[in-house]
């Protein structure tokens, strides 16, 4: 969840999300409420907030329905950012990592249906948004072995084939372990680029 971010330019901020699991693992503040919720239906009233952000959710709601809902509950010219923070498998210093993860790690654990299609200034406007600005970004995170292990563990792919009864968390752990191993020679963390699109929209009134 990226609440704690958001800490730099808000006084208030309240994060949410359909899964408890996740949102266990957010970080406590005496600023940030936390709501178990779906985001196409936010327990929260009416033109009540100036800034509504998601983070690589998009492709996973039922879109018509979520813009309706930030509409609601946006402030008049409030702002929607929407934007993605994906693992783009690019290992700086081994340039081998990516075609594994490519082709070896998909075929393994496949990409689950989703609706990755960008969201369009057409829909956005039906919905009663401007699309002001569109760009990509890059930030680094760096990885030892068993941290990049624990992350693709928590990757959708691997956990619904966990769900599909493909595959047992402990035999998903073992098999990214060796898989893994031979992209770190060393214990030391490595960094991998994350990033992705970013849209901004503001609420036409």
């Amino acid at each position: 969840m990226s609440c704690i971010a958001l800490k730099q330019i808000a006084k208030q901020i309240v994060g949410s999300d359909i899964s408890i699991a996740m949102l266990a693992q957010a970080e406590r503040d005496e600023r940030i409420d936390y709501l178990r919720c779906p985001a196409e239906a936010l327990p929260l009233a009416g033109q009540s907030f100036d800034l509504l952000t998601v983070s690589s959710g998009l492709h996973w709601f039922e879109r018509t329905a979520f813009l309706a809902e930030a509409c609601r509950v946006l402030a008049p010219r409030g702002w929607l950012v929407i934007y993605d923070n994906f693992f783009s498998a690019n290992h700086h210093g081994n340039p081998g990592f990516k075609p594994w993860f490519v082709s070896t790690y998909f075929q393994r654990f496949p990409t689950p249906p989703r609706n990755s299609q960008p969201l369009d200034k057409r829909s956005a406007r039906q919905a009663g948004f401007q699309v002001l600005a569109q760009d990509t970004y890059t930030n680094v995170v760096f990885f030892n072995h068993g941290q990049l292990v624990d992350y693709l563990l928590t990757q959708t792919n691997v956990i619904a084939a966990i769900e599909r009864g493909e595959s047992t968390l402990d035999d998903a752990r073992a098999y990214l372990t060796a898989e893994v191993s031979p992209y770190f020679p060393s214990p030391e963390p490595q960094a991998f680029d994350f990033g992705g699109p970013i849209t901004y929209l503001r609420k036409d009134r």
